[in-house]
């Protein structure tokens, strides 16, 4: 079983150091860009829940 474990990660290919740092780079800008949408989501529906609260109290 360890044989083929080994034999299967020898058969992998693995990264460059230069192609490790632009796919690092695009997982953070991904992560920023989905970080600032679930924010302005957020923002938007507490807005709206805010204007009916204040509209259902009056």
């Amino acid at each position: 079983m360890i044989k083929g474990i080994i034999s299967e990660l020898k058969k992998t290919k693995w990264p460059t150091g230069i192609e490790l740092i632009k796919l690092t780079i695009y997982i953070v800008i991904l992560c920023g860009i989905i970080a600032l949408a679930i924010t302005g989501l957020d923002l938007i529906l507490f807005k709206i829940r805010d204007w009916y609260l204040n509209v259902n109290i009056s």
